[in-house]
């Protein structure tokens, strides 16, 4: 039997006639080259088998280099379909680059080559594959690492987002052949509006393969064995026999968004600095180590980049048995409870465990980064970088580190960690760039989801504010940063006598919402009656006030002291022959906890 050449065959318009003005997935991620990053080397990571390894390369195409790859892709039939969508509304873009492509005769593609991870296995149209899931399904996620990124299917929209004709070709080494069948295995799709050429309608979504005669119509399948070998040496995809994985080509590769189109060493650039941004724990996870590249077999190193280096040393020094920081270069270690609720398959709630590692922060370490969490699970990606500075100061610098599920204590993964790992996995959006309330979480967890995750950033919050406040020594005036949380006499508001007042062994902390506090409260000299007025003042970073808070509760069990309240102020009066009070109190609560800032005591009064 003659196997029929490879060449493109698009879906007809349904009986409905409905019809698509694109992939609206692609309007779920920022079109910023981070995104793509992000999601390519993400879905690699999730498919390792061992220790996982991604390429990335960025050519620019011309001259006969440009000709010959366009006649192995058989362009021609593809740009009568880019040239049919680019007449709607919403393939202006496609136009657009038809046009840039036609009167420049040059191609950026940007190859993605990922090895040691499962490869394109399963039928062409039945089963759950892999295959499937990436270059037919919408909407189908097919992971089978528990760790995985992605849950939802949409991250594999961004290949035809950063397409400017939406076409991105495969080829893969399968593990797995089917009968029959030998590798490599190629295809491409195209993720075109509908659109209608030849006075035929056509759906939007086309292939390059094989064209196989299907129910009611024909269907383009995959190029297998020396065809595919061939194609993928003409396409610029070729792969290595022994390497099971995929390698991926983005045509016409641009940034959206971005005001004109970068050269490839300047992407490959980029995409460096992007992927040690966001994936430097996989890189650094023992027996398992992500290696990414954009020059084959030269691996990026993250402890070369001064921007994510800080919060490595917080990774290295994550089983630190200090109790504070004193120092810039120390760490201190802290976990904290995370409390899950029930699932809805009638698993009960269970209090799961998180690791919060906070460093200061050295004069050479100041970056964009200072006074941010890195937040991560056990795919080893930042979720997010936490931007808490609000809580530092220029003397209390510092970077942190959340690490969380299977990758809180990463040689000894316990069943709770196991269930943080999924009630964080469910709590990312498509984006997976935030822990919030999310429709997953909804489906597979009772209530109080919410309420778990309000509680695991008010306890970073806090644990953060314990960690940088500096501790108080008596008869110390103490340094800027505790003057300002914790104003001393005069420093505070004018008394209306002329007795200054001092505060010792002073200590607050947020407890259900609410500052607590406690200490000793004395006039400076003598031992005659006094009285004093404590008000409450909530400060910002920079030291200055942000608003009032009421004083709720101030009590002394010391006899011969009397406190009253009103209007949110405590008064408190003292008999003669007490030098000092100690006392404790509370304030409101607060209408958001999470991003409380310092806690200032004020004091006026006077002696009689």
């Amino acid at each position: 039997m003659t196997l029929k050449a490879p060449t493109w065959v698009f879906d007809a318009l349904p009986p409905s006639g409905a019809r698509r003005g694109g992939d609206p997935s692609e309007h779920v991620f920022k079109h910023e080259l981070d995104t793509v990053v992000r999601e390519v080397v993400q879905n690699a990571n999730d498919q390792r088998v061992g220790a996982p390894r991604i390429d990335f390369t960025a050519r620019e195409l011309s001259g006969p280099e440009l000709s010959a790859f366009q006649a192995a892709l058989q362009f021609d039939a593809l740009e009568q379909h880019l040239t049919a969508a680019g007449k709607s509304r919403l393939g202006k873009r496609i136009a657009a680059r038809l046009r840039e492509l036609k009167a420049g005769r040059r191609l950026t593609v940007l190859r993605v080559e990922d090895r040691n991870t499962v490869d394109l296995t399963g039928d062409e149209s039945e089963g759950e594959s892999h295959f499937r899931a990436l270059c037919k399904d919408v909407l189908f996620s097919h992971k089978h690492v528990a760790s995985a990124g992605g849950s939802y299917g949409l991250g594999k929209s961004v290949l035809w987002t950063f397409s400017g004709l939406s076409t991105v070709v495969f080829n893969s080494i399968p593990t797995e052949l089917p009968a029959g069948k030998k590798a490599p295995r190629l295809i491409a799709r195209a993720e075109l509006p509908s659109h209608t050429t030849a006075g035929q309608p056509f759906a939007g979504a086309g292939w390059f393969g094989v064209p196989t005669a299907a129910r009611g119509g024909e269907r383009a399948e995959s190029v297998w064995s020396l065809h595919a070998a061939q194609a993928a040496r003409e396409l610029g995809v070729e792969r290595e026999q022994l390497d099971s994985g995929t390698s991926i080509l983005i045509l016409d590769f641009r940034e959206p968004a971005a005001d004109e189109d970068a050269p490839p060493k300047v992407l490959e650039s980029r995409i460096r600095e992007a992927a040690v941004r966001w994936f430097w724990p996989a890189m650094l996870f023992e027996g398992r180590a992500l290696r990414v590249s954009t020059q084959r077999n030269q691996d990026l190193d993250p402890r070369f980049s001064s921007e994510v280096l800080p919060f490595i040393r917080c990774f290295d020094a994550r089983k630190s048995g200090r109790d504070a920081l004193e120092e810039p270069g120390d760490v201190v270690a802290r976990d904290l409870e995370l409390e899950l609720p029930a699932r809805r398959d009638g698993s009960p709630a269970r209090t799961g465990r998180v690791r919060l590692v906070v460093r200061l922060a050295s004069e050479d370490e100041a970056s964009s980064h200072t006074g941010h969490v890195a937040m991560f699970r056990g795919a080893g990606m930042v979720v997010r970088y936490w931007d808490r500075t609000s809580l530092s100061s220029r003397n209390r610098p510092f970077h942190a580190i959340l690490l969380a599920g299977e990758a809180r204590d990463l040689e000894h993964v316990d069943d709770a960690d196991r269930a943080v790992e999924a009630f964080l996995r469910d709590a990312e959006p498509p984006g997976h760039d935030e822990w919030e309330s999310t429709p997953g979480l909804k489906e597979t967890w009772a209530r109080g989801y919410a309420k778990a995750l309000e509680q695991l950033k008010t306890r970073v919050t806090q644990t953060l504010k314990d960690l940088l406040s500096p501790t108080v020594t008596y008869g110390s005036r103490g340094p800027e940063l505790l003057m300002k949380r914790f104003p001393f006499g005069a420093r505070g508001t004018p008394g209306s006598g002329p007795a200054a007042f001092h505060f010792h062994d002073l200590q607050a902390r947020l407890v259900e919402g609410a500052w607590r506090f406690k200490g000793q409260l004395a006039p400076a000299g003598g031992r005659g009656a006094w009285t004093a007025t404590v008000a409450l003042k909530e400060l910002g970073d920079d030291g200055a006030v942000v608003r009032g808070l009421e004083v709720r509760r101030l009590e002394s069990g010391r006899s011969g002291a009397r406190i009253t309240l009103h209007d949110g102020v405590a008064t408190v009066t003292v008999e003669r022959g007490i030098d000092a009070l100690a006392f404790e109190g509370e304030s409101e609560v607060l209408a958001r906890p999470a991003e409380a800032g310092a806690l200032s005591l004020e004091v006026t009064g006077s002696r009689g």
